[in-house]
């Protein structure tokens, strides 16, 4: 079995993501340990920027498969690992089949503001995190909206210093009291969440990157964990995508224009500046999805 190395260059060597140079020999110790408890396993750890997937229990789509079997009483064909995505997903069935398959993901270099955004989903299964309650930062990031990133760089990097000086100057100060001077960019220590599958596609992926609206970091990160996932199974994260992907929310607008305001095909063709055109010769969906399932900017893209 081969090696899995984590790829420092994302982490380390980035101008928004200031790692603490002390804490590349920490990063040594958890790839050894990746290797040792997840690798001789059997598992895959997969990293894609700042997130690592070190293991899936959905293994080669078996433990879906058989799930799926019992759920619709197939029992002459139990093996069948295409059932879920091309039968129960494509039909709309339950995912009950994945809800009980988890996903556990190891985030390194990821700021405060982001361990907040997915502390929030209380679907998790697991939360692994020292935080600040006896840990120093890892080191800081920018944030993604920053227009001059070394501005911040400089100021998150003056701010910890203070934070250091003040626990040399006085060492009663605990550092439960002095975390409340970090900046909110202060890089979390590593942390591991666990999310079933169904989670991740009902609530982490489609809030945070299929949905509008998520921010810099937030997204960036959220992105990684999916690539990590499609990754491990293509197929089944792809079909999963495409039923619950970024165009559903468009499909969703609209549908609810057409019913709200039942135009006429000729108002629409003319919206979207195709009066000359041949009726016959367009394109609906992107006829629809040009007109009324165009989807309104953001504040974040207005800001952008």
């Amino acid at each position: 079995m081969s090696r899995f190395n984590i790829d420092r260059n994302p982490i380390c060597w980035n101008e928004r993501v200031h790692l603490e140079p002390e804490r590349l020999n920490d990063i040594c110790n958890l790839e050894d340990f990746i290797n040792e408890n997840f690798v001789k396993q059997g598992f895959t750890p997969v990293q894609h920027g700042r997130v690592i997937a070190l293991r899936a229990t959905d293994k080669g789509r078996k433990s879906s498969a058989f799930a799926s079997a019992l759920y619709l009483g197939k029992y002459d064909d139990m093996g069948n690992t295409d059932r879920f995505i091309n039968g129960m997903v494509k039909a709309g069935h339950s995912y009950e089949p994945i809800r009980g398959e988890t996903v556990t993901f190891l985030f390194i270099g990821v700021s405060k503001t982001v361990y907040d955004h997915l502390i929030t989903y209380t679907i998790r299964n697991r939360r692994i995190a020292g935080g600040f309650r006896a840990n120093k930062p890892w080191g800081f990031v920018v944030p993604y909206e920053a227009k001059d990133p070394w501005l911040y760089h400089r100021m998150l990097e003056e701010q910890l210093a203070r934070c250091e000086q003040l626990r040399k100057d006085h060492p009663e100060e605990s550092l439960q009291a002095i975390r409340s001077l970090y900046p909110i960019g202060v890089m979390m220590p590593p942390f591991m969440l666990d999310f079933s599958e169904e989670a991740l596609v009902k609530n982490v992926f489609k809030q945070r990157i299929w949905e509008q609206g998520a921010q810099g970091e937030t997204r960036d990160i959220v992105n990684s964990m999916f690539e990590t996932v499609r990754s491990l199974d293509p197929e089944k994260w792809e079909t999963l995508q495409e039923y619950h992907g970024p165009h559903i929310e468009g499909h969703n607008r609209a549908m609810r224009k057409l019913r709200e305001q039942r135009p006429t095909l000729r108002q629409l063709v003319a919206k979207n500046k195709n009066a000359q055109a041949d009726v016959m010769d367009l394109d609906v969906y992107e006829l629809l999805m040009d007109t009324v399932g165009k989807l309104p900017k953001t504040m974040w893209d207005k800001a952008s």
